[in-house]
């Protein structure tokens, strides 16, 4: 049996909630980067991590952390995910700290399918939803000067 990880994007899943159903349709079905395994071998979705969002000086350290605690399930290969592969600047250094961490574990740089067309849609979609310019988004300075709208 091939014990697979997913590594997906932190703003993605822990901003923009995320469920990684495209990913999981993707294992289910065995298409896009889950086609290659072999037909008669078994492959378990054994986990799915993310990162801990945009890098800070303590990035390696958590990436690592997060990869050991799959790692620690003998995973063979860790597929970073759609997201990961296409928004994130910083995924050939995740790869370099993890292959250097765990040098047997295959990297697979992508999950679900992806076209010219939906790489650029996705790309604009999470530029507005991470940074929004149609429509203004609240937080707490909103509730502390007692401006928050309602509907």
């Amino acid at each position: 049996m091939i014990k697979i990880g997913l590594l997906t994007c932190g703003n993605a899943t822990q901003d923009l909630n995320c469920a990684s159903i495209g990913c999981l349709k993707a294992f289910n079905n065995r298409g896009a980067y889950f086609k290659d395994y072999p037909e008669d071998e078994p492959i378990e979705l054994t986990g799915i991590i993310s990162c801990a969002g945009c890098p800070t000086l303590n990035a390696p350290a958590k990436i690592l952390k997060r990869v050991k605690s799959l790692a620690g399930y003998k995973i063979d290969v860790l597929h970073f995910s759609f997201c990961l592969k296409h928004g994130c600047p910083f995924k050939n250094k995740y790869e370099k700290i993890i292959k250097e961490a765990f040098p047997e574990l295959k990297i697979v740089h992508g999950s679900h399918a992806d076209t010219d067309e939906s790489v650029e849609r996705f790309k604009q979609n999470m530029a507005e939803l991470l940074a929004p310019t149609i429509c203004i988004p609240q937080d707490m300075n909103d509730h502390i000067k007692q401006r928050v709208k309602l509907r």
